[in-house]
């Protein structure tokens, strides 16, 4: 379930991020991307530091909440439904010969001073939404994201954190997969340029008022 500490902790991790017991995991240019073991467990977390110097947090809040846009940059995406009090149903592909994943939760978008936009995202039991047989239900997920404009006010610095359990045995090579095709600022910075620029028009109040544009993301 979403809480306040969790957006606190987010924000506090974007302005001075701890990276004493994160490994760097990849690079890209102007990101990269830590991992670390979750205590206990053969898991891994991550997070994400990096900057989009031509990209307005708007545009980045578009792409998180509108999932008819995810569509255009995420391939791992099988489909989605909205979920009454912030809710999504989120179906993602894995590689075969494994089974797709599933996800229902909750996730809630907040703006604060100085342009700081958090999205946080929390896995959520919803009756509505049964297990089915064919695709694995993931119960355990996490994901916050924080930015705030460049001083230039033309992109946005960016903190990407993330967390989930697949469920079953998952080979190192494909959670490797998942960490560098999952995250969601490594795909956007691919995308075409020219749609991109057409996208930066979107504010964050259109955002979160359009229709297809719920309040959530993956």
């Amino acid at each position: 379930m979403f809480t306040e500490v969790q957006v606190n902790n987010a924000i506090a991790e974007f302005e001075k991020p701890d990276l004493a017991s994160w490994d760097l995991f990849s690079e890209v240019k102007n990101f990269k991307v830590y991992r670390r073991a979750v205590p206990g467990t053969s898991l891994k977390e991550y997070k994400v530091l990096g900057a989009y110097p031509d990209l307005p947090p708007r545009y980045l809040v578009r792409a998180y909440t509108d999932l008819d846009f995810r569509k255009t940059w995420d391939t791992n995406m099988i489909g989605w439904k909205a979920l009454p009090n912030h809710r999504l149903h989120f179906v993602a592909k894995f590689p075969w010969p494994l089974y797709p994943r599933d996800y229902v939760y909750e996730l809630r978008i907040q703006e604060f001073k100085e342009g700081v936009i958090c999205i946080n995202g929390n896995s959520v039991q919803d009756e509505s939404t049964p297990e089915r047989s064919d695709i694995v239900r993931v119960d355990e997920f996490r994901q916050d994201v924080v930015m705030q404009p460049t001083a230039d006010g033309l992109g946005c610095n960016v903190w990407f954190g993330y967390y989930d359990d697949p469920k079953g045995y998952i080979p190192t090579s494909i959670i490797n997969w998942a960490a560098r095709s999952g995250i969601p600022g490594l795909k956007l910075m691919a995308k075409d340029e020219k749609e991109a620029m057409n996208e930066k028009t979107v504010s964050l109040a259109d955002a979160e008022a359009a229709p297809s544009a719920v309040s959530v993301n993956c």
